[in-house]
């Protein structure tokens, strides 16, 4: 399956996830040893429960199964305590939030850091550490993650 008409069934299924007010915060699909996986990972303001959880499968297992995208094994499921923050919503979303950051090469700072996510505007993520705040465009960083509470 090619990335545009994966793409198109990505779009479909957020679309349709935010009829019952549920979001898409990510896809995985992909070979695994157990066969070809199809991960879906939801969130809601009120949190992700396993009758949340169905409902999101109910209403998208129709677009699965009518584009014809192959699996041998699909989960829906919360994104955890450490999700990945992607899209612009969930940096305004988890504004005040500990966060873990990677870099890549190109940034001329370190490649691993943590801190408060205190702000997010054209494309850079500003972030409170222990000694100072630090403004990363988005382009210069590989993944973000929510740091849970320990």
């Amino acid at each position: 399956m090619g990335q545009n008409n994966l793409q198109i069934i990505i779009d479909e299924i957020e679309k349709r996830l935010a009829k019952i007010q549920i979001d898409l915060v990510d896809i995985e699909y992909r070979k695994e040893s157990e066969g070809q996986m199809l991960r879906i990972y939801i969130d809601q303001e009120t949190g992700v429960n396993l009758d949340t959880c169905a409902a999101a499968s109910r209403a998208i297992k129709n677009i699965v199964d009518e584009k014809e995208l192959y699996y041998d094994h699909m989960e829906v499921s919360s994104p955890g305590l450490d999700r990945i923050l992607k899209k612009e919503q969930d940096f305004i979303r988890f504004m005040g939030q500990e966060i873990n950051v990677k870099t890549l090469k190109g940034y001329e700072g370190p490649a691993k850091l943590s801190g408060v996510l205190t702000g997010y505007q054209e494309g850079t993520l500003t972030i409170k550490t222990l000694d100072k705040i630090i403004d990363i465009p988005r382009e210069l960083i590989s993944m973000v993650r929510l740091k849970p509470d320990e």
